[in-house]
């Protein structure tokens, strides 16, 4: 974890893609405390301890990042630091409230000139973990439907928009072998300690990481041959014994080849699936799910962890509603005069999905479909999104103008009528069958 300032910039230079991330930034405003800037990440390196003796699990992060502006930077960590320093100076930091009120983050106590920083943080993870005899179940469960629910609730991250380079170095201690299920490349290192990268194009709701001591789990690994010719490593786990992976290991291969012969060859190295029985909820190219909402979670790794990325809560709508009109049969509707909602229209601050992406997004997604269907539907449009903007987060803003120049026909008039209508209030996250939120204790139930 010493790694000098100098060293991580050199590492800087060789990464480029997310050079466009901090352009999806909200607005720099100002606070009681000052002026708060956000942050362009560039990589982020963690190192996780977990302790059997004191049943303790703590992380030492290091992020370097890059600003634009002066002020106090923001990023995110709902756990409370135990330590902070900022280029090797010691800092404090506090939970500050976005200038409406929508959302809750964390801020460093120190004025940040613009240029390249490095920004260490040790901190406790408490959620979804549990310490038993034979070894630790831990996870980092994530939800759309709540605020402050991706990486930021076990480490320190950015919001939604940004894209950066992620490693995670697990140390066990003395524990039994530990199984790791995750969707980045696992590297087995001596004494029970691992390390895991995950690809640059990931954001702060990609990243799949599910860990528990070797035999905690039925599974089944097998091989996906795609569409393109690759042949991805897959593996589906439960910890139901009455589930017949064979069978389920059929339904996710049939989900797989419908979803290539609509969308194009799947978009990750990888497939990895959880049949929890509860909450269900999608990474790129993982999902924790039950079996009935197998194919929605699948579908994701191309709408919200794949061919399109939300970058803000205020598009988050487009992949539920794309998600949930694929998977409910690609229907036509030709009146869309009910449909009015303010799913894409609330606070630029906004960090979860409207609740309404999963009927009156669907429905909109099911009357475009039926107004292009002269063109080849909207499942024309979503093909040349997909082989075009893979990876790259896209405000809703930005997906209409994608949209606008497919079809010939400037649609922000009507995406305005029915996905910006009515009062931009600040809301409540909801819930809905397919992502259900759960509790603490819910939460560590499936561990």
């Amino acid at each position: 974890m010493k790694t000098s300032l100098v060293a991580m910039i050199a590492l800087v230079w060789s990464f480029t893609l997310n050079a466009e991330s901090i352009f999806h930034a909200p607005k720099t405003f100002k606070a009681a405390e000052g002026q708060v800037v956000f942050i362009d990440i560039k990589t982020a390196d963690y190192s996780v301890t977990y302790d059997p003796k004191t049943k303790k699990v703590m992380a030492q992060s290091i992020l370097v990042f890059e600003t634009k502006e002066t002020g106090m930077v923001a990023f995110d960590l709902v756990e409370n630091p135990t330590s902070m320093s900022l280029d090797g100076e010691a800092i404090s930091s506090k939970v500050i409230s976005s200038p409406d009120k929508d959302t809750w983050f964390r801020i460093a106590l120190k004025n940040t000139t613009p240029g390249l920083h490095k920004l260490e943080i040790s901190s406790p993870i408490t959620q979804s973990v549990s310490f038993g005899s034979e070894g630790v179940s831990s996870a980092f469960w994530f939800t759309d439907l709540g605020d402050r629910s991706y990486l930021e609730a076990y480490l320190p991250a950015n919001f939604e928009f940004d894209q950066y380079q992620i490693t995670l170095n697990l140390d066990f201690k003395t524990m039994n072998k530990q199984k790791i299920y995750t969707n980045g490349k696992v590297t087995t290192l001596e004494n029970n300690r691992y390390r895991i990268e995950f690809p640059e194009t990931y954001t702060s709701s990609s990243l799949y990481f599910h860990t528990a001591w070797a035999g905690r789990y039925n599974e089944k690994s097998f091989v996906f041959k795609s569409l393109d010719g690759r042949e991805l490593p897959a593996i589906v786990y439960t910890g139901d014994k009455s589930l017949n992976l064979e069978s389920i290991k059929t339904k996710i291969t049939q989900s797989l080849d419908a979803l290539e012969t609509k969308y194009g060859p799947f978009l990750h190295q990888s497939v990895t699936v959880f049949i929890a029985g509860s909450g269900g909820m999608e990474y790129c190219g993982a999902t924790m799910t039950d079996v009935w909402a197998l194919n929605h979670e699948l579908t994701h790794s191309y709408f919200a962890r794949g061919g399109f990325m939300p970058a803000n809560g205020n598009s988050g709508w487009i992949d539920e509603a794309i998600t949930t009109w694929s998977d409910t049969g690609a229907s036509t509707l030709e009146n869309p005069n009910n449909i009015r909602s303010n799913m894409a229209g609330n606070s630029e601050y906004r960090r979860y999905t409207h609740i309404d992406a999963y009927t009156q997004g669907k429905n909109f997604m099911a009357y475009l479909n039926y107004k292009y269907q002269a063109s080849g539907g909207l499942s024309a449009f979503l093909n040349q999104l997909i082989s075009s903007e893979s990876f790259r987060p896209m405000t809703t803003e930005e997906f209409v103008g994608k949209m606008s120049d497919f079809y010939s026909e400037d649609l922000m008039p009507l995406f305005k009528k029915h996905t910006y209508s009515g009062k931009s209030v600040q809301g409540t996250p909801g819930e809905h069958p397919i992502h259900m939120k759960m509790t603490i204790q819910e939460m560590r139930s499936l561990l």
